[in-house]
């Protein structure tokens, strides 16, 4: 069966001599695994540089019964997406994302929701150029993918003096008796990380201790709601040395 598909592509690893998977999230059909050509051929080479971390590409699937993998023809770019390749600390910061979302897609249908967040997330972080709006923006990305998936905290809930409940999502006058809760302070960065948008994360001025308290916090929050594995260790230590 033929297909057009548009995706984004999140990470490749080689399964035999000939042959890598990509894993993807495709407007279509979600979260698939493709058969791409292994090696140093000039169609290996030019499908790995369509389907580096985070990149938009399009293509007609062929799937045959009995085969969960795809096959892909004529593979091409759906964006020119270029910094996220060529900007080291967004490279870094596709890396990073890429893995999450490997983890927390792992068995999602398609879901136009999906499709146009995750599409316009990209391009959008291909366009940053605010410093600071770049060193906040895996932080937005992440508070907006727990929306979508459903995990996220209740934000409205927060009133000074609060502690923040991991375990039920919400904030709290008084430490629950069971379960993990973050202190009054913590809780008020939780809150903060509730109030990041698109619009507003190149004005907010964060430390490096800052940014590390809430992306290790919302890390944590996604592992305690069973949406994330260690899939991200490597390029979160990646990103780590970068903000």
């Amino acid at each position: 069966m033929y297909e057009s598909i548009r995706g984004l592509a999140l990470r490749t690893i080689r399964h035999d001599d000939r042959t890598s998977i990509l894993s993807a999230w495709t407007a279509e059909r979600g979260r698939v695994a493709i058969s791409m050509p292994a090696g140093n051929g000039r169609e290996a080479r030019r499908r790995r540089a369509l389907t580096m971390p985070l990149a938009l590409f399009e293509g007609v699937a062929v799937s045959r019964p009995g085969r969960e993998l795809l096959q892909l023809r004529d593979m091409r770019p759906t964006d020119v997406t270029a910094s996220l390749h060529s900007h080291p600390v967004k490279t870094a910061m596709a890396l990073f994302l890429a893995d999450v979302l490997d983890s927390v897609l792992r068995s999602a249908a398609p879901d136009g929701r999906y499709s146009e967040f995750l599409f316009g997330a990209v391009r959008a972080l291909d366009a940053v150029d605010n410093p600071h709006a770049l060193a906040n923006f895996h932080l937005w990305f992440l508070r907006a993918l727990a929306t979508m998936t459903g995990i996220a905290p209740d934000f409205g809930s927060w009133r000074p003096g609060a502690v923040f409940d991991m375990t039920e999502g919400v904030f709290r006058a008084s430490a629950p008796l069971r379960g993990r809760w973050l202190a009054p302070d913590e809780a008020c960065a939780v809150r903060m990380l509730g109030r990041l948008t698109l619009n507003n994360i190149g004005r907010v001025r964060l430390s490096r201790s800052d940014r590390r308290l809430l992306l290790d916090g919302i890390l944590d929050y996604y592992a305690l709601h069973g949406a994330l594995s260690g899939s991200a260790s490597r390029s979160l230590e990646i990103l780590k040395t970068l903000f």
